[in-house]
């Protein structure tokens, strides 16, 4: 058992530092429509919890940076909330409009944006997202399932307060 846990240590540290590749799989192509499935997809994070969790942290000195707190994951990582995805995509980048509203474009490779160092690629099949700033650090991993018909998006961000890891379900229409 101890083995299996070393041995799954070292292919996620090997994957987060893995290069990623900057030119998408032929066969892989996000556009479209896409429509939050709840039943199998994680909670949005719940704002209030993490701002009272958190300011009980600061107040015991156990959380030091206010501004890397987990409640400004949802603004910068929309993606946890968003039920609906409309997604371009061409060879060099992505567009992502969450909800009808808020429009990001992802360009593959390394980018400075906004505060924010932005790493955008392919590994084994799936485009991985690595953000950071400061204290905080997102990783997004979009990955097509049964046939193309279903995206999954695992989300962990990591904050100078609570960490926030989940995986929204969506499907194409």
């Amino acid at each position: 058992m101890y083995r299996d846990g070393v041995a799954l240590v070292v292919a996620l540290l090997m994957s987060a530092c893995a290069p990623l590749a900057t030119t998408a799989p032929a066969a892989v192509d996000f556009t479209g429509e896409w429509h939050l499935d709840p039943t199998l997809s994680g909670a949005p994070p719940d704002l209030e919890k993490i701002r009272r969790r958190e300011d009980r942290a600061i107040v015991r000195g156990r959380q030091r940076n206010a501004r890397a707190s987990a409640a400004f994951a949802v603004q910068d990582f929309p993606v946890l909330r968003a039920k609906t995805l409309r997604i371009e995509q061409n060879a060099g980048s992505m567009g992502v409009q969450y909800d009808g509203g808020l429009y990001r474009d992802v360009s593959w490779g390394k980018r400075e944006r906004d505060f924010w160092t932005i790493r955008a690629g392919w590994q084994e099949g799936a485009l991985v997202i690595h953000s950071g700033r400061g204290a905080v650090k997102g990783r997004e991993t979009f990955a097509l399932e049964q046939a193309g018909a279903v995206l999954r998006v695992a989300v962990r961000v990591e904050t100078g307060g609570e960490n926030i890891e989940t995986t929204r379900i969506y499907r194409r229409r």
